[in-house]
């Protein structure tokens, strides 16, 4: 058991280390709330024929 958990301290020690891209600035002012909520509604919109319950289903049969 102490060889396999010590090789697998070793394969993690090679892995290199990931980092992550800086994030833009994004100004929150720039943007009305009224726009805001044309973007959601339009979304929803969008998206209003698809059957959520029914994907779910699909997806937690393994369909």
């Amino acid at each position: 058991m102490d060889e396999q958990v010590n090789a697998y301290i070793k394969y993690l020690s090679n892995l290199k280390e990931i980092s992550r891209p800086k994030m833009p600035k994004f100004d929150i002012e720039a943007y009305s709330d009224n726009e805001y909520k044309m973007a959601i509604n339009k979304v929803l919109e969008d998206y209003e024929g698809v059957d959520d319950f029914l994907i779910t289903l699909h997806y937690l049969k393994g369909e």
